[in-house]
């Protein structure tokens, strides 16, 4: 039973056709497809997965791949120099899906290539001891802000409506800085329908993956480590 609406972090559909004839793929929805995903989980023992072949006709030409990028550049402008949290100049990622384009960095990977915008950072990368995340908070007054690491402006301000210890553990919990409605910055951070969270600069953030508390912002350190672009 097919869907054009999927959950970014089970990957099941939200919603079925035979319940919601709007989520059916139809040839609007399947024109100039541009990600195909394929999901193996289990819950023990390892996953056997082989596949013969992907294909598709029809398609429509395809834009060729930016300079330094694995597909188009999305941000209004390069990333910050001297990001925080030392997320500046990573380039060996292998846990990355495919690998960066040459000349291409982690932030400019996650946060500008279209080609990454379905995938994240990888999970823990602000519990690398080069990044030393939350020790680096510790030492600021609270609530901290965090800015967009492309043009600067603020994006969250956390933690708000909960403790430090709180905002940690949630942290810690889903493997990327996890942020809550209350700490968001009004007017700076949007959610798009397909769950992709972008800044008002268009920078991608990371996704919105609600849980049993409700919404929540799953953002990439990569992109919400900048300096601010003028006084808050």
């Amino acid at each position: 039973n097919f869907s054009d609406c999927n959950s970014d972090s089970t990957g099941e559909p939200s919603k079925l056709c035979s319940e919601d004839p709007s989520v059916c793929p139809d040839q609007t929805t399947l024109k100039d497809v541009e990600t195909i995903a394929i999901w193996a989980e289990g819950a023990a023992g390892t996953v056997h997965l082989d596949i013969k072949s992907i294909g598709a006709t029809g398609c429509a030409a395809v834009k060729s791949a930016e300079p330094g990028f694995n597909g188009q550049n999305t941000c209004k402008g390069p990333v910050q120099k001297g990001l925080r949290y030392n997320m500046s100049g990573r380039t060996d990622e292998p846990a990355l899906p495919f690998p960066l384009a040459d000349g291409e960095t982690l932030a400019t990977g996650v946060c500008c290539d279209s080609a990454y915008a379905p995938y994240a950072e990888p999970k823990y990368t602000f519990n690398r001891t080069d990044v030393n995340f939350f020790a680096t908070l510790e030492q600021q007054q609270l609530p901290v802000t965090f800015y967009d690491s492309v043009c600067g402006i603020p994006l969250f301000k956390a933690p708000q409506n909960r403790t430090f210890e709180d905002f940690k553990a949630d942290t810690i919990e889903h493997g990327w800085p996890s942020f809550r409605p209350a700490e968001v910055v009004d007017g700076n951070v949007k959610i798009l329908d397909n769950g992709y969270v972008i800044s008002k600069c268009g920078t991608h953030l990371g996704s919105n993956l609600p849980d049993e508390k409700g919404t929540r912002y799953c953002m990439d350190t990569s992109c919400i480590s900048g300096n601010p672009a003028a006084r808050d």
